[in-house]
């Protein structure tokens, strides 16, 4: 419910068996992902692959036509350390050789490099890649444009595949002052076959083009994953949806769709009253404190507490049980802490804590939704769309036709959105509530998972201390 106010990235790498031999040259495809900065202050995550060769080069773009000869660096190996040196000045990275035949990092917060599979078959299974992007924004003259996406790609393990897009796409920021929007789209769906070759794939679609890309593998018991074209597509286990991918490895098959939302605009007064009767209703008005604890693979945890009688919130961050950061806000006064040193919020800061009172199931309380009251609602596809503003900043919520609450965007000083996905809901002392939030901010994403909350805890004054003290 209040993860909204926590955005920062560490993506699922998880444990592989990979043999390798210790020697002076490598030999393969390697993937995984380095988070790095701090948390709250730019935490970004960078999905690596590279690919290395037994000539001493590497190549970290693997989404290039001339992926296999093309050299982005060299490279050495001397007692079991892997030094990279990169051609176009980037700063040179250092790797240990495990004794697993991983690549563990040497600097920075710890991550790990796998080695993927070429491979001339892979089992039916669908995969799915998450995205975010961003555009255009301050300096530029343009609208600022922010994009949460999940593309699927099904392969039937014969030769046929399909694929389907969904979007989130929130828009911020023109020469008239601009408008934040949002839109929810499935769409992009395409199908043909495929034939697999020397860690690529031809793709041949259903009009007849034909796309070649590269292509590594890794089965379930070790990252669970495809490398297609250097994107990274998780598997993804979700019988309701494999069905309706399965139906479009035939051209011309029929595709299922849902009814567009009835014409005539409902009011946000009546969305609310809907959304509220989902949600908890009365039990949302009765939430006076909230502690929630999420969890974020690569060992983060997050711990938020809220306090809507007085305007009182806190996020800590952890990881392997390590407390790394502190943020709080105490009406318009607050202060981030951060291994041992304390300094001001800044009051775009201040302003992105208060905000997640305003969305998710808190922002239907009845002392958190007059702005929503104050909204436009909008049609895109088979949902509404409410946009609000909170002083100068503007909110969103996503709402479908059976007025379930899909997601929220929110947008600061015309900054591109903050976007946040809800899924996997579950009900506790009468209020339903998402276990599992997808967040982008245009640049960054993160998939938390709430493990407990605590409707009306008791708070005092120990819970709100500086660390320390």
């Amino acid at each position: 419910m209040t993860k909204n106010l926590l955005l920062f990235l560490c993506l699922f790498i998880v444990k592989t068996f990979t043999s390798c031999a210790q020697s002076p040259v490598l030999n393969g495809v390697y993937v995984g992902a380095e988070l790095y900065n701090t948390p709250f202050d730019g935490m970004q995550i960078n999905n690596i692959v590279i690919s290395f060769r037994n000539d001493g080069t590497f190549n970290n773009t693997l989404n290039q036509p001339d992926w296999k000869t093309k050299a982005s660096g060299s490279y050495t190996v001397k007692n079991n350390l892997i030094q990279l040196t990169f051609r176009n000045g980037d700063e040179s990275k250092k790797y240990k050789l495990a004794a697993n035949g991983n690549l563990e990092s040497t600097a920075g917060i710890k991550h790990t490099l796998h080695k993927v599979k070429k491979v001339a078959a892979i089992p039916a299974g669908m995969y799915e890649k998450r995205s975010a992007s961003s555009s255009g924004g301050m300096g530029t003259g343009m609208p600022a444009v922010g994009a949460f996406s999940s593309e699927l790609i099904y392969f039937d393990g014969k030769g046929n595949f399909s694929t389907d897009r969904s979007s989130v796409v929130g828009v911020t920021g023109d020469a008239a002052g601009g408008t934040v929007g949002g839109k929810f789209e499935k769409n992009g769906k395409t199908s043909g076959t495929y034939k697999l070759g020397d860690g690529e794939i031809t793709l041949t679609f259903g009009n007849g083009n034909i796309a070649r890309q590269s292509f590594f593998y890794s089965p379930p018991n070790e990252e669970d994953l495809v490398l297609l074209n250097g994107e990274f597509y998780f598997r993804k286990d979700d019988e309701k949806e494999k069905p309706a991918i399965a139906q479009r490895t035939t051209i011309g098959s029929k595709t299922n769709t849902s009814e567009p939302v009835a014409t005539g605009m409902p009011a946000p007064a009546s969305l609310l009253t809907k959304l509220r009767a989902q949600y908890g209703g009365e039990n949302i008005d009765k939430l006076t404190t909230v502690r929630e604890t999420a969890t974020i693979t690569g060992n983060m945890q997050i711990i938020a507490l809220t306090d809507i009688a007085k305007n009182r919130i806190r996020a800590e961050v952890r990881q392997n049980g390590k407390l790394l950061l502190v943020k709080q806000l105490d009406n318009n006064e607050g202060w981030q802490w951060m291994n041992g040193t304390k300094k001001p919020l800044t009051q775009d800061e201040k302003d992105e804590l208060t905000l997640s009172l305003y969305q998710g199931i808190l922002g239907l309380h009845k002392k958190l939704n007059s702005s929503f009251l104050t909204g436009t609602v909008s049609v895109s596809g088979n949902d509404y769309i409410v946009t609000f503003y909170r002083n100068k900043s503007k909110l969103v919520y996503l709402v479908g036709s059976d007025y379930s609450l899909k997601g929220n965007a929110y947008s600061i000083n015309s900054t591109s959105p903050n976007i946040s996905i809800y899924k996997d809901f579950t009900k506790t002392n009468g209020i339903t509530y998402p276990v599992t939030t997808e967040s982008s901010d245009g640049k960054s994403k993160v998939t938390s998972n709430t493990t407990s909350i605590e409707f009306n805890p008791v708070l005092t004054d120990d819970s709100w201390k500086m660390p320390g003290s």
